[in-house]
């Protein structure tokens, strides 16, 4: 096992020739990356930077982030990656509590920066070029497995963001058994515009680069991610589920600017796709329906799936649970999904999904760390406490790619691992060598008949709806449950009363296969989540606790007047 600084300088014996990076200026060699990485770290050493010091780096998603990550690991330092984005209350709170000696971050984030924390000593990754001119790399003390190569701060969902510290053995643990898991090598290429304060990006491609000599995707411009996938030729996508939604949009927006031919083609596809591909890697489809499916994707398919380039082989899902109905979308398409669950306490992967034994509705296979081979291991407690493989219950996780704990929270720390044991909060079961995620322990609703409803499944359900954007389903301590939505931006013009009219008729349509306690009663419209009100986390997360507190009387006056009293 290898600290991060030693996989940094094998990476670079070898891989030194092969591409690392591929942009839409020019490719740049791993050689040409550390070189740069080398020549950064000595300057940052220069100017103080001593094992252990923590660097903040507040900046969007580029080259130059990638290759500040790796100088601050050479040089010995802690990563504390940050959103850009963070609203400033919460900026704040991140860096008091880590008190980073240095930040990195660009000249239009600087004054923001300052405001919030006025001792900062603040480099500009755009100047770093010709600061660290005549730097070089110098050897320092050494580095342990057990030393922290990161603070990765959580996105806050039930209140403030806690500094999840892993360690160089968590990150490069969870980096090798990817690549293992994925079977990663030099002839792949990721692409993704997901941000490096993000753990999952931040394992699968910072550390899943040096660990397999693969090469990464850099986009100049967010907008144009989708525009620009051919310029990579990627075999794998990292996504989110927001993003599928997006890549989506656009494949039906061409479709139909390409006429009714092309959209009766599509349309065709979709109705026999069922029956071809199914939800298993062992499916066997219908021959009847294969021979039309063949042909539409003679005429149609090749020109959706020339829009990822020739060497494509599937998305990876994370960061958020994945609808199952837009894992099959993709599936019909020739374009499988591949769905993984992590969570940063876990640095973050924990399983998996694979394109040679797949199941959709899974979130794949466990990692090999956490196989009993490698001292890992999982187990699930129930609600009646008691704990086993084959229950359904809250998944219990333990191996070396569990965190240390929380920066500055050791109670909260001690609450989560008992004995060994990372307690994760999702409820889940384990079936043929398959991980399921039924949703989050906290999350759960008592109905007064003490019916335990688990909401997610049931706001994936009215997700499918066009009309509906968001959902979040309440009823704690009710008699029924009751559904709060939010409707896209082009649905704003409907009047009110219509619209209920039409959002009513929507939930009970994609409610109707649900038993009779898992069914909205009735619907609150409310205003759309976003990351400004802190609604959404920074990864388009919904945060419950601050719908609840921005909607609080609305919803107090909806449930009286549904004659329900609310806890």
């Amino acid at each position: 096992m290898k600290t991060l600084k030693e996989c940094i300088l094998k990476s670079k014996e070898n891989y030194g020739k092969n591409i690392f990076i591929k942009s839409t200026i020019k490719n740049y060699t791993y050689d040409e990356v550390i070189e740069k990485v080398f020549k950064w770290s000595g300057y940052l050493t220069k100017i103080g930077i001593e094992k252990g010091d923590r660097v903040g780096i507040i900046t969007p998603k580029s080259i130059e982030q990638l290759k500040s990550i790796y100088a601050i690991w050479m040089a010995e330092g802690i990563i504390v990656p940050i959103n850009e984005n963070s609203r400033e209350a919460e900026l704040k709170f991140i860096l008091r509590d880590s008190t980073p000696k240095i930040i990195l971050t660009i000249s239009s984030l600087e004054e923001k920066i300052r405001r919030n924390y006025p001792k900062a000593k603040i480099v500009l990754l755009e100047e770093l070029e010709e600061l660290s001119k005549g730097s070089s790399y110098k050897e320092g003390m050494d580095v342990d497995l057990e030393d922290i190569g990161a603070l990765i701060y959580t996105s806050g969902s039930t209140g403030n963001p806690k500094g999840v510290i892993l360690t160089h053995r968590n990150l490069v643990n969870n980096g090798k058994s990817i690549v293992d898991t994925k079977k990663l090598t030099i002839d792949d290429c990721l692409y993704s515009i997901l941000p490096y304060w993000h753990s999952f990006s931040l394992t699968v491609e910072v550390v899943g680069a040096i660990n397999s000599g693969l090469s990464l995707g850099f986009t100049k411009n967010t907008r144009s991610f989708v525009k620009d996938i051919p310029l990579f030729k990627p075999t794998m996508l990292l996504v989110v589920p927001r993003i599928l939604e997006i890549i989506k949009e656009n494949i039906e927006r061409k479709i139909k600017n390409n006429g009714i031919e092309t959209i009766e083609a599509y349309e065709k596809l979709l109705q026999v796709a069922p029956f071809v591909k199914g939800d298993r890697h062992n499916f066997i489809p219908n021959e009847k329906y294969k021979n039309i499916y063949d042909i539409l994707d003679e005429k149609l398919l090749r020109k959706i799936k020339s829009i990822f380039g020739e060497n494509f082989k599937e998305f990876i899902s994370g960061g958020a649970p994945l609808d199952i109905n837009l894992q099959r979308y993709f599936g019909y398409l020739g374009l499988p999904i591949m769905q993984g669950y992590g969570l940063s306490e876990t640095s973050p992967v924990v399983s998996v999904d694979n394109l040679e034994n797949y199941c959709y509705g899974s979130v794949g296979n466990f990692l090999n760390w956490l196989l009993n081979g490698c001292n890992g291991d999982f187990i699930f407690l129930d609600k009646l406490g008691k704990k086993g493989k084959n229950l359904k219950g809250e998944l219990l996780l333990r191996g070396t790619c569990v965190m240390k704990g929380y920066w500055n929270h050791r109670d909260d720390s001690a609450k989560v691992i008992k004995d060994g044991w990372l307690y994760t909060g999702d409820i889940g079961y384990y079936k043929d060598n398959k991980l399921y995620i039924s949703g989050r322990k906290n999350n759960m609703i008592v109905l007064k008949g003490g019916e335990n409803i688990h909401p997610e499944f049931i706001e994936n359900e009215l997700k499918k709806s066009d009309y509906i954007d968001d959902v979040m389903v309440i009823g704690e301590g009710c008699k029924n449950l009751y559904a709060c939505l939010t409707v896209p931006e082009n649905y704003d013009v409907i009047h009110e009363d219509e619209l209920n009219i039409l959002l009513k008729s929507e939930v009970k349509r994609l409610t109707d296969h649900l038993v009779s306690y898992e069914k909205p009663k009735d619907i609150l419209l409310i205003p759309r989540f976003t990351i400004e009100d802190e609604t959404y986390t920074g990864t388009m997360k919904m945060r419950r606790h601050m719908v609840n507190r921005r909607e609080n009387e609305k919803i107090k006056k909806f449930l009286k007047k549904m004659g329900e009293s609310r806890k």
